[in-house]
């Protein structure tokens, strides 16, 4: 086989995609499902994306034990994310993928817009009943149409003001719910075989130690640090899906 860059290139992203997940909790599938579609089908990206994510997920939920005051907290969500999930993935051949992506990235840049300038987006405890199951559809749908659930939990979450190590569980927990139920909807799609199985599990081996350097640096770093490369890795983000929106809609 000659050498491809592409390939090379598809590995670094996905060892760096796996870094983010393991220092933040989020950001594997919005950076590695684009740039494993340089090399399949878009929908087979986000299939083969779906067990390395359950993975890493699992390993940062239980990492100080089951999540039982997450799932507590935040039982009001679970319902309407499923829901999210078969809706965003019904949705997903009818509407323009670019639309999407440019209204999120921009409300991604606007959440990180506000908090550089120092307007409080705090949650009260009254408004966190409303907003949960809202924020657990939307961002169940977001899922089910872009592969792209984490930008929606990460505002919602860091407005909360919750600290480090909650972040990161309430996000896996939540994301563990959101690719089991993105795993039935693949299935019935017959997208899940025995070759995409392979890849994944290719996938898997291969980003596991840029997953575990990233929970390193996720112990090492304090709250102040977190936060601050939180709204880094958000600026990013919606520059990402902006910039994919744009290129989608020509």
């Amino acid at each position: 086989m000659s050498f491809d860059l592409t390939y090379v290139l598809v590995g670094v992203a996905l060892l760096f995609a796996a870094f983010v997940k393991g220092a933040t909790g989020l950001g594997f599938p919005l950076i590695a499902t684009p740039t494993v579609a340089l090399l399949l089908d878009i929908r087979i990206a986000v299939t083969i994306l779906i067990l390395p994510n359950l993975l890493m997920d699992v390993t940062q939920v239980f990492r100080d034990g089951f999540p039982y005051a997450v799932l507590r907290r935040f039982k009001s969500m679970v319902g309407l994310t499923i829901v999210g999930v078969f809706l965003g993935t019904a949705v997903l051949v009818r509407t323009p993928l670019w639309i999407l992506n440019l209204c999120l990235g921009i409300m991604v840049l606007i959440f990180v817009g506000s908090n550089m300038l120092k307007f409080d987006f705090t949650i009260s405890p009254a408004a966190e009943k409303i907003l949960s199951p809202i924020f657990g559809f939307i961002s169940g749908f977001l899922n089910g149409m872009t592969n792209a659930a984490g930008p929606t939990l990460a505002i919602y979450f860091y407005s909360l003001k919750l600290e480090k190590r909650d972040f990161v569980k309430a996000v896996a927990t939540i994301f563990i719910i959101t690719k089991a139920t993105q795993l039935i909807g693949v299935s019935t799609w017959n997208l899940f075989t025995w070759n995409t199985i392979t890849l994944s599990i290719q996938v898997v081996l291969f980003t596991l130690l840029g997953f575990f350097a990233g929970l390193k640096i996720q112990d090492r770093v304090n709250q102040k640090t977190f936060s601050r490369g939180l709204l880094v890795l958000l600026s990013i983000v919606g520059i990402i899906l902006i910039a994919r929106a744009l290129t989608q809609a020509h």
